[in-house]
Order: structure tokens, then C-alpha cells, then sequence
């Protein structure tokens, strides 16, 4: 696994599956995307407190952040800021400022129109639906289909110039849950940050906010999305001398033996709230999120498919082979005194912004194993679905 979040670098995935609080909980709401945007590049490094995040951002700086969050357009602000024009593309523009190559690169790349007098206005504050608009070009998004989506957090009005964008940024939860945001309302720079991070994650950016980032050189592979060809298993009764060979002594714990996985420790973040906290566990073993073995809902355990290459710790690439798993296979989780035996019902590969996975399931207990896939990419994500068969309490 390499993030969301972002979650993901495994910051992709994490970003999606950290727990955020809302805006109201103040500065540090804004803290993982603000540290993945500076660790890439993409925004000022410096304490969170200087950053000025809940002041507004003018359009030239807008533009520019999102223009740096997108790799397509790095060679072409290469080349411009090497050679600029010599007249600009709007009268309030300076070519000799700071910002005139990246609003060169924006029109260019159909980002920007300007205004109807010919104007640009860069020192203007960037509204809610300007920063959208912007943002749904850059990512390739197509506003003209986007189904209609508004929400609490970024209401939308239909049959706009800037409906299809609202659109897009509410169908991909790129707006900070409790932020409020209102039409024709100037965006702060944190809120700003705060949706950039998230439609990297959600088209499957790289970022690097932590260990988990890998470059990769292999060639783009072909990938199903969605339930591969599955073999109904019946359930069959499970042999109690079979499931207490996998008993941990440890007070949680997985073994997996199609994988050849045995008594690896399963931890639960400290800190669920943030991706160091996340993250960090996966030093030992697995991490786990959600409900736990016995108490309904669903159990999710993740862990790396990936790392670096000079990683060399024996834990970051524990689920490389988590698709070879079998349906009908048996996993075995040690939980509190008692083996919890579950069964593979479903293997499938998912879009990296993919959130359904992530909703409650409060109906019927599932094991949900976790990964970003395929091995060295950070695209999609594997998930191997299993249901509870039988609970052996040890003595």
C-alpha cells in the first residue's frame, strides 16, 4: 500500500480514510492537506500558523496552486517562465510579475477567460465557483455531463456556468466537512488548500506525505474495475484444531494463510485523526479502522503494497499479494481471548476515489482488507471482502 486521503503514497488512500473534523475545530483541520501540498512543492513550507488560512486568496495565487497541483502542466510552466511574451494577455497584467507565467500557462490550457472588459484581476479575491470552475479544468473534468450534486458544505444551484464544477467537487467530497462554503463568497487559502489535496486524491494524485511514496517506471497495466470473476464458495464448517493454530497471543493479531501471513500484529492508531497517526503503526504490522472482530460493522484492516525502494522493513509490501486470495478462503483474526474466522466472499479493484467503502455497515459484520493497487501505483485499491463464519473463544 503507498495515500485520503487522503489516503493516497499512502496519504492517498489515508486522506479518504482518516476521520476529518469540520472547519469550526479550527487552524489544524487544514493540517494534512497543508502538509502534503508543502512536502510536493505546491504551497509555502513553514508553520501552519503562518500560512494565513483563513484569509482570502486572490485569483493569481488560486491559479497558481492549482496549476502546480496538476503534473501535466509542469513542463509547460517550465518553458513559459523561460521565455515569456513580451505583451500580456490581459492589460492588468504585469509580464514581469510573479504570477504572468502561470496565468500564460492558464489560458493557454483553457483554465482562464478573464473577464468580459479583457481583465484578469489578479489581486481580486478568487470566488467559491471561480475556484471551481478552475479546479474542474485543470483535473480533466467534464462540466457539461456532470450529473447534478449539491450538498450542506457547498450548496449548488442548477442550470449555472459553474453548476457542473460544484457538481464535480461535491461528487468527489473535496470540500472540508462543517466549511459552509457559499456562491459568489470569496475562498479562504485554507479551504482552497483544503479541496486541491483533495482532487489530487480523488484522481489519484501523488503525494508525499509520507513513506509510502513510490515513483514508478513499470508501464500502465490494464486494470479491472470492479468484481473480478468470482467462484460462489458454500461456507464450510470450520475445523476448531485448524483456527487455534492461528491463535495469537498477542491481543490483536491476523493470520492469513493463503498469503502466507502468521500471528502479524494489528494496531489501532493512537491518533486516527491525522496521517502520521495512521501511518505510523504500519511500522509494526497492520492498522485497523472501524468496528472490531465481534461487535458488528465493519472490521478494516489495511497495510502497504508498496514502499520504497531502500525500505527495506518487513512489512511494506504485505499485501503485494493480496490478489491471489482465494474465495472461500480463511482468515484468521485473534481478538481479545477469542479466533475470529472469516471467509472471502468478494475480491474486486476499486477507483482510487472510490468512497463507498468507507460508509457504515451496521447491518452485518465484514472483514475488509485494504491496499493501494496495483503494486507501485497508487490509482486504484484492492479490498477483499470476508464474512465471520466462526468464533472460538481460547482458554
Amino acid at each position: 500500500m503507498r495515500f485520503p486521503a487522503t489516503l493516497p503514497a499512502l496519504c492517498c488512500l489515508f486522506c479518504s480514510l482518516v476521520p476529518v473534523s469540520g472547519a469550526a475545530q479550527g487552524l489544524y483541520s487544514y493540517q494534512a492537506s497543508v502538509t502534503a501540498l508543502q512536502n510536493d512543492g505546491i504551497i509555502n513550507t513553514g508553520p501552519i500558523v503562518d500560512l494565513r488560512l483563513f484569509e482570502g486568496v486572490n485569483r493569481a495565487e488560486a491559479l497558481k496552486v492549482i496549476l502546480k497541483a496538476e503534473p501535466r502542466f509542469t513542463s509547460s510552466l517550465s518553458s513559459v517562465s523561460s521565455s515569456m511574451p513580451p505583451l500580456s494577455l490581459f492589460p492588468d497584467v504585469d509580464q514581469h510579475a510573479w504570477y504572468a507565467p502561470y496565468i500564460e500557462v492558464g489560458f493557454q490550457s483553457r483554465l482562464i477567460t478573464g473577464y468580459q472588459d479583457g481583465s484578469f484581476r489578479p489581486e481580486y479575491g478568487v470566488s467559491v465557483e471561480e475556484a471551481a470552475v478552475m479546479l474542474a479544468r485543470a483535473f480533466g473534468e467534464d462540466m457539461k455531463s456532470a450529473p447534478f450534486r449539491t450538498s450542506s458544505d457547498l450548496p449548488n444551484i442548477e442550470g449555472q456556468w459553474y453548476t457542473g464544477a460544484l457538481s464535480i467537487l461535491n461528487a468527489n467530497d473535496a470540500v472540508l466537512p462543517g466549511s459552509r462554503l457559499q456562491i459568489g463568497s470569496n475562498m479562504t487559502r485554507g479551504d482552497l488548500f483544503e479541496i486541491v489535496e483533495r482532487m489530487r486524491i480523488a484522481h489519484g494524485g501523488v503525494t508525499n506525505s509520507g513513506a509510502m511514496r513510490v515513483q514508478t517506471t513499470q508501464p500502465s497495466r490494464q486494470i479491472f474495475v470492479g468484481n473480478e470473476p468470482q467462484q460462489q464458495e458454500v461456507v464450510q464448517p470450520v475445523d476448531n484444531g485448524t483456527a487455534l493454530q492461528y491463535a495469537s497471543k498477542k491481543p490483536f493479531a491476523i493470520s492469513i494463510p493463503s498469503l502466507s501471513i502468521e500471528d502479524l500484529t494489528v494496531t489501532h492508531p493512537k491518533d486516527a485523526f491525522t496521517q502520521d497517526g495512521v501511518l505510523d503503526i504500519l511500522k509494526n504490522g497492520v492498522g485497523h479502522l472501524f468496528a472490531y472482530p465481534g461487535q458488528g460493522g465493519r472490521v478494516m484492516i489495511y497495510g502497504h503494497s508498496s514502499g520504497y525502494p531502500w525500505d527495506l522493513s518487513k512489512y511494506t509490501k504485505i499485501f503485494r499479494t493480496i490478489n491471489k486470495m482465494s474465495i472461500g478462503s480463511r482468515v484468521y483474526v485473534t481478538y481479545l481471548g477469542k479466533v475470529f474466522v472469516y471467509q472471502v466472499v468478494e475480491k474486486k479493484t476499486i477507483l482510487a476515489k472510490d468512497r463507498s467503502i468507507f460508509e457504515a455497515n451496521e447491518k452485518k459484520e465484514e472483514l475488509i482488507l485494504y491496499t493501494c493497487w496495483p503494486p507501485d501505483s497508487i490509482s486504484h485499491r484492492y479490498i477483499v471482502r470476508a464474512v465471520p463464519v466462526e468464533t472460538i473463544a481460547l482458554k
